[in-house]
């Protein structure tokens, strides 16, 4: 694709993705809500500062593109500080969490180009003793997924839920922190992408171009869905502060289409793929403030179609013994290898 191939893109990418450049316009903001703007900033901050939302990026969608390979690897992996550090960074690592499935007791979410480079990968470990060597370890077992057949990617559904809730409430706490009806209503704003700017000033500065051209190729790398629009998501992308993720491998019988459409319409899944996993057909993540919400959930799925569902693997995952999510480590590593392999294409060439 022609973006990725132009180093002028790549380096827009680069900043666009860590989100240099993007912040919020509070003077709009400030206006919208008819506020001073010392008070919108300060309310923008409180809630970064507080961990319920994160800066604002442009996600780099296409990178389920070039890492079409999800994998799901259930680990033997000694708590120490080694591990810690291979997980936070190892540049295909977007999530490592503790579990408790038998003899594993880490989940890692990792993405890939296809299978050789995962089986690289694995070797590279063994190899360069990233981790503790594996005699004493049970082997990791090991599901692997397509990104391309993702079929649902909202890591905002979770804000319908919200929103009915603090109508009746009046009032919000989002993991230790209770929001006001002004909190409440920045939250949502910035959660739908509302009032984000892009300082294009500044990025032509950084790029040695001017602000027309930083403007045509945001439209146009937007246009051909290498990016989404700007918006601040919740620090660990899939998972409201405090929640706990569930991940499901389902098995379904019949009626694919009408439970496809339950899925999506669903305020707790924020990324659903179709699958081939033995019997199991459709990989679920989703997230619940609490495990009880979650087995409701299971129930209604089942009595609303219970010719349909059959065997269920839920992996259960507590935001609070999380190792590590890095929502834009595996993008922005992906961005430096492309240019990187350009320039000595660039090198070679001379």
């Amino acid at each position: 694709m022609e973006h990725l191939e132009d180093e002028f893109s790549l380096r827009l990418l680069r900043h666009l993705v860590s989100g240099e450049g993007v912040d919020v316009n509070i003077n709009a903001l400030a206006k919208r809500l008819g506020i001073h703007r010392t008070t919108a900033k300060n309310k923008v901050k409180a809630l970064i500062d507080q961990k319920i939302l994160d800066y604002p990026k442009y996600p780099f969608i296409h990178l389920f593109q070039e890492y079409p390979l999800l994998v799901l690897a259930w680990a033997d992996i000694p708590r120490i500080s080694q591990a810690r550090s291979f997980f936070e960074e190892d540049l295909n690592i977007f999530a490592a969490f503790p579990c408790m499935e038998g003899p594993y007791n880490t989940l890692l979410i990792e993405f890939f180009e296809d299978m050789e480079s995962y089986h690289s990968w694995r070797e590279t470990i063994v190899k360069d003793q990233k981790l503790p060597r594996r005699e004493n370890r049970t082997a990791a077992e090991v599901y692997m997924f397509s990104n391309k057949l993702e079929f649902k990617y909202d890591p905002a559904c979770f804000l319908n839920n919200m929103r009915s809730e603090f109508k009746s409430n009046k009032k919000m706490m989002i993991g230790d922190h209770k929001l006001d009806k002004t909190d409440f209503r920045i939250f949502e704003l910035l959660l739908s992408g509302e009032y984000i700017h892009v300082n294009e000033t500044y990025l032509a500065n950084k790029l040695g171009t001017n602000r027309k051209k930083i403007g045509r190729r945001i439209e146009k790398l937007l246009k051909d869905n290498i990016v989404a629009p700007a918006r601040c998501y919740f620090p660990d992308l899939l998972a409201p502060p405090k929640y706990n993720m569930i991940i499901s491998m389902i098995e379904l019988k019949s009626n694919r289409s009408e439970i496809k459409k339950f899925i999506l319409a669903d305020n707790n899944i924020p990324r659903a793929l179709e699958s081939s996993i033995g019997r199991y057909n459709i990989l679920l993540f989703s997230a619940f403030p609490a495990i009880d919400e979650f087995f409701e959930w299971g129930d209604r799925l089942i009595n609303k179609f219970p010719e349909s569902i059959g065997a269920m693997s839920n992996t259960i995952l507590s935001s609070r013994t999380m190792h590590t999510i890095n929502a834009q480590k595996v993008s922005l590593g992906l961005i430096e290898k492309m240019l990187l392999e350009l320039r000595r294409q660039k090198a070679r060439q001379k």
